[in-house]
Order: C-alpha cells, then structure tokens, then sequence
C-alpha cells in the first residue's frame, strides 16, 4: 500500500465550505463542515451578515412602495385620475396602511442592539 491510499476506508476527505482547505472526515458522527473554529465563527458572521442585507434590501422596497402610494395619494387628494382609472381610493389607502405598519414593525428590528456592538465585516480568506 503506498502512502498516498486511504488506510481507513472510513475516512473521507472534504474541503473546508468558508475558506476550501482539505478537511478530513470521520465516519462517525456529524461530519465537520469547517476546518477550524475561526472558519466556523467566519462563516456564521458571513451568514448573519447576509440575512441584513437581504432585510435592509426588502425594507428598502416597502418603503419605496410606501413613496410610491403616498405620491398617488397626493395626485389623487389634488382632483388627479389615471388615464386607465386603476387607483382605488379605498384599495390605495388600506395598501399604504399595510405597507406602513409592516415598514414600522420590521424597522424596529434593524435597530442597534443594547449594546450598540456592530458584527465586523468577514475577512476575505487568503
């Protein structure tokens, strides 16, 4: 048998899924995704990172779907109809009510935390 062949046909080599460094892998038990505990808590800030963007993404369209009734609200407040006569009044309203509680109530999520700690921003791997 050289040196190169797998001795324990239960081991299985991986790659490392933040930085892609060789790992191996036990047969038994959960098997590692990451190489180290640095790369794990790398990948987590990554992933949490992720997840506020895509809030702060999804905010920013409520909001300009806020802007965007309330613009109609005052063209229509002014004597203003569409030409294809679609704006509801009352449909118009009840969806900028909604629009504006769901802004409010997710905003308040993307506050600052007590302890006004930021997560640092993910090192590219080298």
């Amino acid at each position: 048998m050289s040196g190169r062949e797998n001795r324990h046909p239960n081991v299985v080599t991986k790659v490392c899924e933040y930085c892609g460094r060789a790992l191996v892998v036990a047969g038994a038990g959960r098997p590692r995704r990451y190489c180290t505990a640095a790369c794990r808590q790398r990948a987590y800030r990554s992933r949490a990172i992720a997840a506020e963007v895509r809030e702060r993404i999804e905010l920013g369209q409520l909001a300009l779907q806020l802007r965007d009734n309330a613009d109609r609200l005052l063209l229509l407040s002014q004597g203003w109809h569409p030409p294809d006569g679609t704006d509801n009044l009352d449909d118009l309203l009840s969806t900028t009510v909604r629009l504006a509680t769901e802004l409010s109530h997710r905003g308040h999520v993307l506050g600052s935390d007590e302890t006004g700690h930021e997560t640092p921003l993910p090192r590219s791997p080298d």
